[in-house]
């Protein structure tokens, strides 16, 4: 056959191809809303075809449609009972797609393992699969079109032959393109699953419980001065339509625990009035001046405080149907904390301290650790003892991937440490497909890779009573509404999956038997959901490196020093104190990890906030003249600052011997934008220039402003004013006699007829 033959013909099968197309068209009123009935006859006529079949026939071409499913109804296939599945197509490649066709795929033998589940969830998974459904989308699919489609599985392609099991599905998409104008080729696929159960029940169901925290996102912005950008930082973190707020609406119906940092309550509260008793007078000889407005003369509304009082409402009114825990406050980040020197130190502060949460939600459960990569270790165990020591420890929160199996299978939630300390395990695989509800695009998926998932956890053991397993979600978990309420739609009806609550999975934990370490048993780990051959995704469970070292220790306590300094002379003291010791203790929080950016910005904003209050007040620089032996230097010192200061103290170090500070200056009070004179007592040494440092602190040695000279020129009166004296004297003695003598006789050596009167 020559070449052109053979074009011709190829072109010839082409036009035939858009004919039958077509001709679908003109019975359908819309091609890429094919009606359920028409799909079930079109999966009536397709013969069933093995992998291997349709892998000869086609030529499997990726990136060109993307499959989204929108649902698979029911999640849960029943004998006699079709299965209906609805989603769209899109076309991203650059060229169209001729005679798009979309078909199900489904195997005839259960995924055997959790491992097996995970590898079919991978793209390049392989399982022997049959078409059972198949629906055309029209002639023609244009780059970047959509099409949407229903197809329906007869009941009859749906193997019943396990009591239960989890059968592989594929979706695909086929058709030609100008690239491929010759043969149909398979341009996307998308893997998913279809529990199946058979009439008969042979298994004992697993209790679930779900654990969800709901703790504050990694902004900078939340923690600071009152402004319109914190204000914004927080609407976003708690306020509608925020990360917090879709977790808590998507959950709310479900039977989950809350694991709830108290920090998204707010700071601690501000408005406690400086103690007047405390507040010292002004110094003697001082000048306090006209004291300016001071912080607080009115009750402005909080937008910050209104946000967390209707968050503090929405969780005391959702209590009654969730078991509440309160985290430690700013949820500290005890894995990272523990190995280092003074991290336990950092710790029992923040574990010690009572949780704001019994107010709005009831009595929330304490003392429960969860380190974010849920390891426990002997020597974990024992730190965490100690860091809970005041409020106690009472149970922690695991991974099943780091504990030791006993069967090699994957052991009950509810377990007991070697040390005997209570522990829940969470399962690492259904945790992290939880944590894909995020995505709107995947939701149909996500349900039915948890639903598969744990129907194999379920073969595991199916006989096994008593059986649990808790999911936890990420700290980072942003779960979507729509998406939670489908996916626990689903779990209620699961018939292998009974509710339970953590209170029960701890009591369970209680009566466990303490695990025994045995050499040569192996950790099962838990299964993911990528491949060898595919790039893995960022691990949600594993929410990156923290940026806590003993030198952030050291700072903050460095730092810590300088708010109490710089706070205990303000006359809002405890204001100023609660607001950025809170920021600073917000630095240990889990949610920084990955997020380093984030700490130094804190870091600088608390930096500039204590440096403003320094600079604010300080000693006028001054040159002065001292003729005396003593006698009394003054020296000005100005507020700049918008609030009262007080309890400031004030040294001078003279730099030569020369000029003796008899008594240095008493704690200064000086108001908002002013300034005091202060006098003290010196005596003069000795005559010359002596430059004297003005150093002013607070209580605790912190400094303020920086150090200020004034210059005093000293000459001291001693002997010399005593010479001078003598010297005035003789002078003036010296300057009488010549007088006389120039004057002459006196008045009374004259004759007495010189006395005596003219006559008139």
């Amino acid at each position: 056959m020559t070449h052109s033959t053979m074009t011709h013909s190829r072109r010839r099968v082409r036009r035939l191809a858009v004919c039958a197309a077509l001709l679908a068209v003109c019975v359908s009123p819309t091609v890429a809303s094919w009606s359920p009935a028409m799909a079930a006859g079109a999966a009536g006529a397709v013969p069933d075809l093995s992998t291997a079949e349709v892998l000869a026939t086609t030529t499997p071409v990726t990136g060109r449609a993307a499959v989204t499913l929108a649902s698979v109804s029911p999640a849960v296939a029943l004998p006699r009972g079709p299965i209906t599945i609805s989603g769209t197509v899109r076309n991203v490649g650059s060229v169209p797609i001729d005679v798009p066709v979309v078909r199900v795929l489904i195997g005839d033998h259960g995924l055997n393992s959790r491992t097996a589940v995970s590898d079919w969830s991978a793209p390049a998974g392989e399982q022997p699969v049959a078409v059972v459904a198949r629906i055309p989308l029209g002639p023609s699919l244009a780059p970047d079109a959509v099409a949407a489609f229903t197809l329906i599985v007869p009941a009859t392609a749906i193997s019943h032959s396990e009591s239960f099991a989890v059968l592989p599905v594929s979706v695909d998409v086929v058709g030609t393109t100008s690239d491929a104008a010759n043969q149909e080729v398979v341009l996307g696929s998308q893997h998913t699953f279809l529990p199946t159960l058979a009439a008969i029940k042979a298994y004992e169901p697993l209790s679930i419980a779900w654990l969800v925290p709901l703790t504050l996102d990694p902004d900078p912005a939340l923690f600071g001065v009152d402004s319109a950008t914190r204000t914004a930082a927080w609407t976003k973190a708690i306020g509608p339509g925020s990360r917090l707020d879709r977790v808590m609406t998507g959950t709310d119906s479900a039977l989950v625990t809350w694991a709830i940092d108290p920090a998204v309550l707010g700071p601690p509260n501000e408005s406690i009035a400086p103690d007047a008793s405390t507040t010292p007078a002004p110094a003697q000889g001082s000048d306090a001046g006209t004291p300016g407005p001071t912080q607080g003369g009115g009750t402005p509304t909080d937008p910050v405080a209104e946000a967390t009082t209707a968050l503090a409402n929405r969780v005391r009114l959702a209590a009654p149907r969730h078991t509440l825990w309160s985290l430690p406050y700013t949820d500290p980040d005890l894995a990272a904390l523990l190995p280092l020197p003074s991290g336990t130190q950092a710790l029992e502060a923040l574990i010690s301290r009572p949780s704001t949460l019994d107010a709005p939600g009831g009595s929330a459960r304490t003392g429960i650790a969860w380190p974010v990569d849920g390891t426990l270790t002997t020597t974990r165990e024992d730190q965490l003892r100690r860091a809970y020591s005041s409020s106690g420890l009472d149970a922690a929160v695991v991974s099943t991937s780091t504990r030791t199996s006993r069967s090699g299978y994957t052991d009950n939630a509810s377990r007991k440490s070697t040390g005997g300390l209570p522990l829940l395990a969470y399962d690492q695989g259904l945790s992290r497909t939880f944590a894909q509800t995020s995505d709107v695009a995947s939701g149909a998926i996500t349900t039915q890779r948890f639903l598969a998932d744990s129907l194999a956890l379920l073969g595991e053991r199916p006989g096994t009573r008593n059986r649990s397993v808790l999911v936890a979600a990420p700290r980072t978990f942003a779960g979507d509404p729509s998406v939670l309420g489908s996916f626990f739609a689903a779990i209620a009806i699961a018939p292998w999956l009974t509710p339970t609550t953590t209170d029960q999975l701890l009591a369970a934990a209680g009566t466990a038997s303490p695990d025994v370490p045995v050499v040569g048993t192996r950790v099962t780990p838990s299964p993911t959901a990528t491949s060898a051959t595919s790039p893995a995704p960022p691990d949600p469970l594993s929410p990156g490196r923290s940026p806590l070292t003993q030198a952030h220790l050291l700072d903050l306590s460095r730092t810590a020093l300088a708010i109490d300094g710089v706070a205990s002379i303000r006359d809002d003291t405890q204001a100023f104190r609660v607001r950025w010791t809170d920021a600073q203790e917000q630095v240990l929080s889990t949610r920084w990890r990955g997020q380093e950016r984030g700490i130094a910005v804190i870091n600088a904003a608390t930096q500039a906030a204590t440096n403003a209050v320094s600079r604010g007040v300080h000693v006028v620089p001054s040159s002065v003249n001292f003729f005396a032996d003593r006698g009394a230097l003054q020296v000005t010192v100005v507020n700049d600052l918008a609030v009262p200061v007080h309890d400031v103290h004030l040294t001078l170090i003279p730099g030569q011997p020369r000029l003796r500070i008899d008594q240095q200056a008493g704690p200064l009070r000086i108001g908002a934008h002013s300034r005091t004179n202060v006098r003290l007592n010196v005596t003069a040494i000795a005559p010359g220039l002596v430059p004297i440092q003005a150093v002013l602190t607070t209580s605790n040695g912190t400094p303020l402003g920086r150090d200020a000279k004034v210059n005093v020129r000293v000459q001291p009166t001693s002997s010399w004013i005593y010479w001078v004296l003598v010297g005035l004297a003789s002078i003036i003695l010296v300057l009488g006699v010549y007088r006389s003598l120039r004057r002459g006789t006196t008045r009374a050596s004259r004759p007495l007829e010189q006395e005596t009167l003219p006559d008139e």
